[in-house]
């Protein structure tokens, strides 16, 4: 099966902007500046969450993966409306087994500091991404590729790796069984700048030093989260329309829309029930809404000896009132959910749905009580549960929500927020016994979701452990029929709601404001839009 070349950006060149740090200085500024960075085509976001790393292989938040997929591009890259396209490939062979694939790599390669970008660079950094070392969150996702996951698990000196480079301008990439979503996962696997790392150390991925083969290079970054982006000329195809972009980081909602009615931000988004209502009101014609990949769970420490007894967690799982938490709480217009996998993954059509979803509130209540007394959980001596998050105020009063839920159970919440390296420090070291999980991916794919409760997952925080279901995600990722692949995935996904290493609580709705000016915004279920497909008018 051979993949032919589509076309992936057709954007005119454009000249490389300066003054970064000029720029970082005045990025609060007021109406004036706004019109002045206007005429200079200057493309203006913000978002929620911190930037923490431009590594492609070590990304923690969503805000490092939007600005990480408009910085690097792997063989394969998503465009602006989420499908698979060529990226540094320009086309692609599947064996009729579907265990070899063979990538021609695009002519003329380079990254941004001039060398040329060839096959052995893309051999190394999946070397990289799945050595230990690197920690990376999505290693476990490409253990389809011979000898991946004894790298991975620190056993790859003995073991062929089933990645090489034949030619400057060839990849092949021999799998032990067939992954049907590779070109997805390979969208992600980011090349990443060897040389460059080889030289500066752990410093290399910071502006102005850091390489990239993207549609933009970080030329300054600041420590309130201002981060100023230029564009590549090396890229591969045409430069972006839009020349400079620059970002808000670390700022609320409320300061956010205040930014965008006075014309200081053209992209914004909008993560908070009671600026959304605003919004809604007054901004109508700007606003984009839409479900994407990702959603929102309660993960729960399966170490912790209260945890660790499945009557305790299904308690919890039927106290919860879903349509209240996501109308009356969170107000985001997120779907109440008692599956794993979000109602935008369209491949995965039939989602597994516990008995007890379609039970009376008053019988799941009396249920959830029965079950806690069996426990020995008691009002009079309420057991307390530590929940960990990322800072946020939203998060907390979910928290604070599930704990009046869970008060009747004889259960007692305290909702500790932390600095996004802290909280996930703790989540490694598995010290919590309640966790914001908010699970999302960049591409349309179950495995995203039920994949990371395998054993060996880096993601499966709960330190859930079943070899069913191992032996069942395996069965899943070999199938090379999407029904087939997708009923299996259904099974095991049945099998996750009866041991509830995690509690699901809704799908997620993506919401933004896009200035008038902003052109070429599509809805994008995965990422969301980079900046490379947008242009100003």
């Amino acid at each position: 099966m051979k993949i032919r070349r589509r076309r992936f950006l057709t954007h005119a060149a454009a000249s490389a902007a300066t003054g970064a740090v000029a720029a970082l200085g005045v990025l609060g500024g007021g109406a004036a500046h706004a019109q002045a960075q206007a005429s200079e085509r200057v493309l203006r976001r913000s978002r929620g969450g911190n930037l923490t790393t431009l590594d492609p292989h070590r990304p923690i938040s969503a805000a490092d993966m939007e600005i990480i997929a408009d910085l690097f591009v792997g063989l394969t890259a998503v465009d602006a409306r989420g499908e698979i396209v060529p990226g540094c490939a320009r086309e692609w062979r599947v064996s009729s087994d579907g265990l070899r694939w063979e990538f021609t790599l695009q002519p003329n390669l380079f990254w941004s500091d001039g060398r040329a970008l060839v096959a052995e660079d893309f051999v190394g950094s999946l070397r990289r991404l799945l050595a230990p070392e690197t920690a990376a969150l999505l290693a476990y996702r490409y253990d389809a590729i011979r000898g991946a996951r004894e790298l991975r698990e620190g056993k790859g000196a003995t073991v062929a790796f089933g990645v090489a480079a034949p030619a400057a301008d060839r990849v092949v990439i021999d799998l032990v069984r067939p992954e049907t979503d590779l070109a997805k996962l390979l969208a992600i696997a980011y090349v990443a700048p060897l040389h460059a790392i080889a030289k500066l150390g752990r410093d290399w991925a910071k502006p102005p030093a850091i390489v990239v083969n993207g549609a933009y290079r970080p030329i300054a970054w600041a420590q309130n989260g201002a981060l100023v982006l230029e564009a590549n000329p090396r890229r591969i195809g045409n430069a972006p329309i839009v020349s400079r972009v620059e970002w808000r980081m670390g700022i609320d909602d409320a300061t956010r829309l205040r930014a965008f009615r006075a014309g200081e931000l053209d992209v914004v988004q909008i993560s908070d029930g009671a600026q959304l209502a605003l919004a809604r009101r007054e901004l109508a014609a700007t606003l984009h809404s839409q479900p994407f990949y990702g959603g929102g769970w309660v993960g729960l420490n399966l170490r912790r000896s209260a945890l660790a007894d499945l009557r305790v967690r299904r308690a919890l799982n039927l106290a919860i009132d879903r349509e209240v938490l996501c109308e009356k709480v969170r107000a985001l217009g997120e779907r109440p959910t008692w599956s794993l996998v979000p109602e935008a993954v369209r491949d995965y059509p039939q989602h597994a749905v516990p008995e007890e979803a379609a039970w009376p509130r008053a019988r799941r209540l009396a249920e959830a009580q029965r079950l806690a007394r069996e426990a020995g959980l008691s009002g009079a001596q309420p057991r307390q549960l530590v929940a960990i998050f990322s800072a946020n105020t939203l998060t907390e009063r979910t928290f604070l929500a599930l704990g009046a839920m869970w008060a009747p159970l004889g259960v007692k919440v305290v909702a500790r927020g932390m600095e996004s390296r802290a909280y996930n420090v703790a989540l490694t070291a598995g010290e919590f016994d309640l966790m914001d999980y908010g699970p999302f991916s960049a591409v349309q794919s179950a495995t995203s979701f039920i994949g990371r409760f395998r054993s060996s997952s880096f993601l499966n925080y709960s330190g859930y452990r079943e070899a069913d279901v191992d032996r069942g995600i395996d069965l899943a990722e070999s199938q090379r029929d999407p029904q087939e692949r997708a009923r299996r995935y259904v099974d095991v996904e049945r099998r996750l709601l009866q041991d509830l290493p995690v509690l699901p609580l809704y799908s997620g709705v993506a919401h933004r404001l896009v200035a008038s000016r902003v052109r070429g915004w599509t809805s994008n279920p995965g990422l969301a839009l980079p900046s490379q497909f947008l242009s100003l008018s």
